[in-house]
């Protein structure tokens, strides 16, 4: 079974992107970090979404808002 991933942005770290998953109350399962050079890129599960408003204070992020 293939899951569908939604971006959540990119990050300095590993650390980084986590906090901010932690933040929203996502689970770890739900979550996939991938390393693009020095950055972290964030991708979120569709299903783990499910309409929710996740909140950002911007910390650690590269992209701006998401």
């Amino acid at each position: 079974m293939s899951w569908e991933f939604e971006q959540g942005g990119k990050f300095g770290s590993e650390k980084a992107a986590n906090d901010y998953a932690r933040r929203n109350g996502l689970d770890p399962r739900d979550v996939q970090l991938t390393r693009n050079g020095d950055e972290v890129e964030l991708n979120i599960r569709r299903s783990a979404l499910d309409g929710r408003s996740l909140r950002d204070n911007g910390e650690g992020r590269r992209d701006g808002w998401g």
